[in-house]
């Protein structure tokens, strides 16, 4: 759910809707003289998970090595590998 509020009503309601972004509403904050949204108030959606991302980081460690990746051997050959990289992004199409 989302709420449309202007700054006044906000100010002078503002636990009626910290109370409703709790229970999961959008709070959508608008200008009314500018008419434009100038900020949103969302509801917090997950904590960090510290076990989750050691997991992972210990699945991808040692994915880039110079095994797995040779052009990344030199600092010269990182700059080449960069350039040609870069230079195949800019193609046109």
């Amino acid at each position: 759910m989302t709420l449309t509020v202007s700054v006044s009503e906000l100010r002078s309601n503002i636990s009626s809707y910290l109370d409703r972004v709790t229970k999961g509403a959008r709070v959508l904050i608008r200008d009314e003289k500018k008419d434009l949204t100038i900020a949103q108030i969302t509801p917090q959606t997950s904590n960090f998970d510290k076990e989750a991302f050691e997991k992972s980081l210990r699945k991808a460690a040692g994915i880039f090595s110079l095994e797995n990746h040779p052009e990344w051997s030199t600092k010269k050959r990182i700059n080449s590998w960069l350039r040609k990289q870069r230079l195949a992004d800019q193609r046109s199409f």
